[in-house]
Order: C-alpha cells, then structure tokens, then sequence
C-alpha cells in the first residue's frame, strides 16, 4: 500500500477533449512480431482510450501518490466504501502492471529491509521498480 505507481516513461499519452486519457502503445519489433505480421495485420501503432475513472487513476500514477492515498481518493470522489475501492483499484493496477504501463516505486528504506536490490534495479534517485 505504500508503493507508488509511476507511468512508463516510454509511452505517449495525452488527454482528449472529453478528459479521457489516451494512450499510444508502439507494436514491438521482434522476430515474432515481425513473422505474425506477415500473416496478419498488426497495426505500428494503437491508441487505447480510458475511461473517466481509468483516466482519474493514469493521472495519479505519478511516482508520487502511494496506493493508499489512491484509494482514500476513490473511496471520497465516488462514494465507495474502503474495501470497493481497494479492491477496484488493486485489481486495475494490477492489468496495467502486467501491461508494463506502469511500475510501482518502493522507498530505498524499504530495500534496505527487504535484504538487498531487486530484480528492477535502482533508479538514480535511491528508488527502485
């Protein structure tokens, strides 16, 4: 709870006339990727648009909200109750986690008690992902 989602710097957003976060996400060039579109087609690039709440939730993956402090802030703005928010939230962070659009930034305190580095190496300001 005391991580802090941070977006992937090497993706393109923007918001949209409506609020809506939209996201670019650039095809890969690897081997396999490169053999499926020969068979397919797979378009360079996509844009996936969020929703309001996704949107509300991409804005605050700054590196500087912790997850706690996400979830009092769902719970207030739509009238969730703690364990709604909670849930919703971990469960969204989670798929955008795995889709590599954002990493969560641990305290270098918290490394240091853990035993050592982690596989996401340190970042130059004593946080790692």
């Amino acid at each position: 709870m005391n991580s802090r989602p941070a977006r992937n710097e090497l993706l393109q957003w923007e918001r949209n006339d409506k609020g809506e976060a939209q996201i670019k996400v650039t095809r890969q060039e690897t081997w396999k990727v490169r053999l499926l579109s020969k068979l397919f087609y797979v378009p360079k690039d996509r844009t996936i648009t969020l929703d309001e709440v996704g949107s509300e939730v991409w804005q605050m993956c700054n590196g500087q909200t912790s997850v706690a402090q996400m979830i009092d802030s769902l719970k207030d703005k739509y009238k969730l109750d703690r364990k709604e928010a909670e849930v919703s939230l971990l469960s969204y962070l989670k798929t955008l986690g795995q889709k590599r659009f954002v990493g969560f930034l641990l305290e270098a305190e918290e490394k240091s008690k853990s035993g050592g580095r982690g596989p996401g190496g340190d970042s130059a300001s004593g946080k790692r992902w």
